[in-house]
């Protein structure tokens, strides 16, 4: 069992090829994209075929709102997470709600939401409008909030970029960013949120303020081990296809070094070719690293039972309706 790997698939449908490769694999997760999301009802099937895998992945996407939201085709577009903070902890609890209504409806347990990361005024995330506040305060109670709405629904939530990429003046997904000595107090703020009930997602950067000016946070031991023993659920390195991680070998390299870092999961997410290579390097990995192998049994462990709790019955139509009051509430258009 891949409990160590959460992938992508490729389309609206899976093919009996890409089940029968899924069911060898066994990945611990599935994260669906706006490839997945086809009409109302092909995505309620496509979900409830992924949760009848066995055994069962949790399955799991990025709705923060704003830019990243992979539903907007079915429930329209949703505030951003800086403009729900700017109207207020209603509307940032609102658009938890609303995107965790949405998730329990097609039975998504886990939205790798909210964004923890302290926007800064030269910062590239910052710029996107991803961030829920300027300062660890305001970025706490926000996110507090967020989750106490996603929550509401059954759904899990995931605390990303740890330690913060407020500070980095690059995109990960195309280069490394070097973070700066705030990054030190910027952390605690997810550890103040921290509980077994949500995940963590470790970003791709540099932290030397945390002890590592060498390896991406989510290959160091001294930057992604610092959430060993504080009780949180599983530790999610990004995606490992960003270009940040293009220096540090290949993917199923990077995969092995993450969990071998305190990661208990990596992300797969449309190099879809490499997931068996993924699960294959690092089974062999383990088999040579006693320190590997007990790493990986100590993730499954904190995986088991992730994000795959019962899920209310929420009708459409609420979903639809949450989604027009976080609108409303943000400023924007019902």
């Amino acid at each position: 069992m891949s409990a160590f790997l959460v992938c992508g698939v490729a389309g609206p449908q899976l093919d009996a090829g890409e089940r029968a490769l899924l069911e060898e694999l066994r990945p611990g997760g599935i994260i669906l994209f706006a490839r997945n999301v086809g009409d109302h009802d092909g995505l309620r099937a496509l979900v409830a075929e992924l949760r009848s895998l066995a055994p069962r992945p949790y399955v799991a996407i990025d709705l923060e709102g704003g830019r990243v939201n992979r539903l907007e085709s079915l429930i329209g577009p949703l505030p951003s997470a800086a403009d729900a903070a700017r109207a207020g902890p209603e509307a940032v609890r609102a658009l938890g709600e609303a995107g965790g209504a949405a998730c329990a409806h097609f039975g998504i347990g886990v939205d790798f939401a909210p964004v923890v990361d302290v926007a800064r005024p030269d910062g590239w995330l910052g710029g996107e409008a991803r961030c829920l506040g300027a300062t660890g305060t305001e970025v706490r109670r926000a996110a507090a909030a967020y989750l106490e709405g996603l929550e509401s629904q059954g759904v899990a939530g995931c605390l990303k970029h740890y330690p913060g990429l407020g500070s980095g003046l690059v995109d990960s997904h195309s280069e490394l960013p070097l973070l700066d000595d705030c990054v030190a107090s910027e952390s605690e703020v997810f550890h103040a949120l921290i509980t077994p009930g949500r995940a963590v997602m470790v970003a791709h950067a540099l932290a030397p303020a945390l002890g590592d000016a060498v390896a991406a946070a989510s290959l160091s031991r001294l930057v992604a081990g610092r959430l060993s023993g504080r009780g949180c659920g599983p530790v999610v390195a990004d995606d490992l296809e960003m270009g940040a991680l293009a220096r540090f070998g290949s993917i199923p390299e990077r995969a092995a070094a993450a969990l071998g870092a305190g990661c208990d999961q990596v992300l797969v997410c449309n190099a879809l070719h490499v997931r068996a290579a993924v699960a294959s390097h690092v089974a062999s990995a383990a088999g040579r690293d006693p320190a590997l192998s007990a790493a990986l049994r100590a993730g499954a462990a904190r995986v088991a039972g992730f994000g795959r709790g019962e899920l209310p019955d929420v009708a459409w139509e609420r979903v639809l309706r949450l989604a027009d009051r976080s609108r409303a509430l943000a400023g924007g258009r019902p």
